[in-house]
C-alpha cells in the first residue's frame, strides 16, 4: 500500500503531460499506426535490372512498347502524395498522352521554334554583355556557369509565361527553381522510405524546408498564370506561352493508364471517362518541369561542351574558323539559318552529349501486359521489373570512347544506333529538337565572341560530373576570355 501511494503522484503527473499532449500522442498514434500498417501490407521491392548493351536498349526502348516508368522521385509528386503529375513523372497512360501531346504540337512543335527567335537573340546578348563586363574586372576569372544558366532560364521563362517578365522576378524564380533541382535527393529520401510515414517525422525539418520550396514557387507561379489566363491574346505579334495551352487544356478526369481491356481492344462501346482542367498544382509542377528541364539539360550542355573546349584549344579554333567561314565579321550574331551548315560545330556537341549526356538514366517498369513480350540476356522480365539504361555507359560503343575526339562524328553514318543522350522511345526527351537549337546557337556565338581560356587553381576546369537527374558539373565552368573580334568589342 506505501508503494501504491508513492506511485501516485508520478501517475498524476503522467496524466497531465498525457492531458496537454493529447493531440501530439494522437498524432504519434497515426504514425506508428500507419507504420505497423504499411509494414504489415509491405509489398517486396521490385527486381531491377541495368542495361549496358546498345542493341539490346534499343531493342526495348524504341522497338518495342516499353513505356512505362516506375513513381516518381520529384519534389512535387513525393509533396502531393502523387497527385500532380507532370510528364516526367506520370505513368503511360490517358492522362500522359494528353500533357505530352499538347507540349509537343504546340510550344514545341518545329514550326513554331522560330516564333522564340527574338527572345533567343535577347538572351544571347545579355548573357554576352554579362561575360565580357566579368572578363573586365580585376580577378578576370568568369563565372560562366552561373551566368549561362541565368540566361537559360530568363529564355526558358519567356516561353513559359510570356514577355514582359521583371528582370529581378525571374532571377528569384531562377535561385528558386535551382533550389528544387538540389532537393531531388531529399525527395528521393522520402519516395524511398520503406515507411513514408515515419520518414516524414524522423526527417520532419527536411520535408518541411521542401514543402516551403514547393509553397514559394505556388506562390510565385499563379500570379503568373492567373495575370496570363486574364489578358492572353493582348498582343497578337506576341508568340503563345507555354500557359496558354496549358490553361484550356482537358485531361482525363481519373487516369485509366489503359488498363480498361475494353480500350487496350479499341472496342467501338468503349467510353471515355470526364474530362478535366488542371489544377493549380499540376500546373504550377508542369511549369516547373519544363522551366527545370528546359534551363538545366541546355546549361549544362553549354558548359559541358565549352569545359571540353577550354581543355581542346585546338578544337576551339576549329569550331571558330568553320564559323567564320560562313559568317561575315561584321555580322551581329550567328543567324539560326546557319547552323546547319556547322558540322564540325554539330561534331563537337555530339561528342560532348556522348561523354556527358544530359540525364544520366533512361529508366522503364514492365506493366503487367508487358510481361513475358521484354526478354534480357534470354530471360523474360517479369511485370514490376525496373529496367535501368545508363546512358554514359551505353555511348561506349567507339574507338577511345573516354577521349574527346569530334571527328569521330564527321565520318560515322550510323550515330544515331551509337548513343541516345536524349533517350529513346516513345518516352524520348520531347525538347530534344529545341534544346540542340539552343545548345548550338549559344556555343557558336560564345566561341564567335570570346577565346575561352583555362584559368588556374581552384578555377581551373574540372570534367569530373555530379550526377543526381541531371548530369551536371561538379565544380561549375570557370574560365579567362579574350574578345575573338577585337575590332567589334561589346559596348
Amino acid at each position: 500500500m506505501p508503494d501504491l501511494l508513492l506511485l501516485l503522484p508520478l501517475l498524476l503527473i503522467l496524466l497531465v503531460i498525457v492531458a496537454r499532449h493529447a493531440s501530439r500522442i494522437k498524432a504519434i498514434k497515426s504514425v506508428l499506426a500507419t507504420a505497423l500498417s504499411a509494414v504489415w501490407n509491405r509489398k517486396p521491392r521490385p527486381t531491377r535490372i541495368v542495361v549496358t548493351d546498345l542493341a539490346t536498349a534499343r531493342r526495348l526502348l524504341v522497338r518495342s512498347s516499353f513505356s512505362n516508368r516506375p513513381p516518381s522521385n520529384s519534389p512535387s509528386a513525393i509533396l502531393s502524395r502523387r497527385r500532380y503529375q507532370n510528364i516526367t513523372s506520370a505513368p503511360y497512360g490517358r492522362h500522359w498522352r494528353a500533357i505530352r501531346h499538347n507540349l509537343t504540337s504546340e510550344l514545341l512543335h518545329p514550326a513554331r521554334i522560330h516564333q522564340y527567335a527574338a527572345a533567343r537573340r535577347r538572351a544571347l546578348r545579355c548573357l554576352v554583355e554579362d561575360l565580357a563586363h566579368q572578363r573586365r574586372m580585376p580577378n578576370s576569372v568568369v563565372h560562366a556557369a552561373e551566368s549561362i544558366r541565368y540566361a537559360m532560364f530568363g529564355l526558358v521563362a519567356t516561353m513559359c509565361f510570356g514577355d514582359n517578365l521583371d528582370g529581378g522576378h525571374v532571377r528569384a524564380m531562377a535561385d528558386a527553381q535551382r533550389d528544387l533541382v538540389r532537393s531531388i535527393s531529399v525527395a528521393r529520401l522520402f519516395a524511398e522510405a520503406k515507411i513514408p510515414a515515419v520518414a516524414r517525422l524522423i526527417y520532419r525539418s527536411k520535408w518541411k524546408k521542401l514543402a516551403a520550396l514547393r509553397q514559394k514557387q505556388e506562390e510565385t507561379y499563379l500570379p503568373l498564370i492567373d495575370s496570363r489566363c486574364r489578358h492572353r491574346q493582348s498582343s497578337s505579334s506576341e508568340p503563345p506561352a507555354y500557359v496558354d495551352t496549358l490553361i484550356n487544356l482537358q485531361v482525363p478526369d481519373e487516369d485509366e493508364d489503359d488498363d480498361d481491356p475494353a480500350m487496350l481492344a479499341g472496342k467501338a462501346h468503349y467510353k471515355p471517362r470526364r474530362q478535366r482542367r488542371l489544377s493549380d498544382g499540376e500546373l504550377v509542377g508542369t511549369c516547373s518541369e519544363l522551366l527545370g528541364a528546359g534551363t538545366e539539360i541546355t546549361a549544362s550542355a553549354v558548359q559541358w561542351i565549352l569545359a571540353n573546349l577550354v581543355k581542346h584549344p585546338d578544337e576551339q579554333e576549329a569550331v571558330r574558323r568553320e564559323i567564320n567561314a560562313f559568317v561575315a565579321a561584321d555580322a551581329e550574331q550567328v543567324g539560326e539559318e546557319v547552323l546547319g551548315k556547322l558540322e564540325y560545330l554539330n561534331a563537337v556537341i555530339m561528342e560532348a552529349l556522348r561523354l556527358h549526356p544530359p540525364t544520366s538514366l533512361a529508366y522503364r517498369q514492365v506493366m503487367e501486359d508487358d510481361q513475358g513480350i521484354h526478354q534480357v540476356q534470354g530471360q523474360r522480365i517479369l511485370a514490376g521489373t525496373v529496367v535501368y539504361f545508363p546512358l554514359a555507359a551505353l555511348a561506349r560503343a567507339w574507338e577511345d570512347p573516354d577521349d574527346f575526339k569530334p571527328r569521330r562524328f564527321l565520318a560515322s553514318d550510323d550515330n544515331d544506333v551509337k548513343m541516345m543522350p536524349f533517350g529513346a522511345g516513345r518516352r524520348v526527351c520531347p525538347g530534344k529538337d529545341i534544346a540542340m537549337r539552343h545548345v548550338s546557337y549559344f556555343v557558336a556565338n560564345l566561341v564567335r565572341e570570346f577565346v575561352w581560356n583555362e584559368a588556374h587553381g581552384d578555377h581551373a576546369v574540372n570534367l569530373q560530373p555530379h550526377v543526381e537527374f541531371f548530369t551536371l558539373m561538379k565544380y561549375p565552368l570557370r574560365a579567362h576570355l579574350q574578345l575573338a573580334r577585337p575590332e567589334f568589342k561589346t559596348n
